[in-house]
């Protein structure tokens, strides 16, 4: 995490991993193959899924058949992943600090996280667990703002005030300032079909809205729900899915 104070809002908020799990996104398919191919996932390899969340992500890669390890420091998160994917191995750790050996991993993937790590030590962490060579991925799901509905979700989240990075920013200088190369970013158009209540569950997963006191909790979500009243009932929620896939350096 990049300080004391991140580190603390996203434990706190994330810690209701069943409400997480039940309100996120999953990934387009798209966007997962594009990964798959260019990092080489296959019964083969030896992937870590890092700061893995319930496992939304990681569920998508099993079928491709990878040994894959879930890294994650919530214990609310963790106890969903463990009981959804039975076959995946679950261990208490961070992006600073991934408790594996060196050069253990054949890929690296991140999903919906990066923004909270300390970009330089844990590229220097993710490079170390890295074979020579292995393979980097990070995707994100992200609101689409150009849609007028949710630009106006966004405002009544105060998401402008709060957001914890600014969406659609561009991480590949972040990554090359890391011992990583052969870096490429890609978009994909991605949607998500919610029924009112869990939309506004949706919300309610957000880190800074999850710690706010309930009565500053409670003005924010009336303004949530003028919005979504107006809205189609189930709505799609548009995103932009975006993913980035780099190499690591030689040793």
């Amino acid at each position: 995490m990049s300080d004391s104070k991140s580190d603390d809002l996203g434990m706190a908020g994330f810690a209701d991993g069943n409400r997480y799990h039940c309100a996120r996104p999953d990934y387009p398919i798209e966007a997962v193959r594009f990964l798959v191919d260019t990092l080489g996932i296959d019964r083969d390899v030896h992937v870590v899924d890092l700061g893995a969340g319930t496992g939304i992500f990681t569920g998508h890669l099993i079928p491709f058949g990878p040994r894959i390890t879930a890294v994650e420091p919530t214990p609310g998160m963790r106890a969903v992943l463990e009981q959804r994917l039975p076959t995946v191995t679950v261990l208490d750790g961070r992006d600073d600090n991934i408790p594996l050996e060196s050069g253990c991993a054949d890929c690296v993937v991140v999903a919906q996280a990066f923004h909270w790590f300390d970009a330089p030590v844990a590229l220097e962490e993710i490079h170390r667990v890295l074979v020579d060579g292995g393979g980097l991925g990070l995707v994100w799901n992200e609101r689409d703002e150009s849609v007028e509905w949710v630009a106006a979700l966004g405002r009544a989240m105060q998401w402008p005030e709060h957001q914890p990075y600014q969406v659609g920013s561009d991480f590949t200088p972040v990554i090359a300032a890391g011992p990583f190369l052969n870096i490429e970013r890609r978009k994909f158009a991605h949607a998500q079909v919610l029924e009112h209540t869990r939309l506004a569950q949706r919300v309610l997963t957000t880190s800074y809205i999850a710690v706010m006191g309930e009565d500053e909790r409670h003005a924010l979500m009336e303004n949530v729900a003028a919005v979504i009243r107006d809205l189609p009932d189930p709505v799609a929620l548009p995103y932009v899915t975006d993913v980035y896939r780099a190499t690591a350096m030689i040793r």
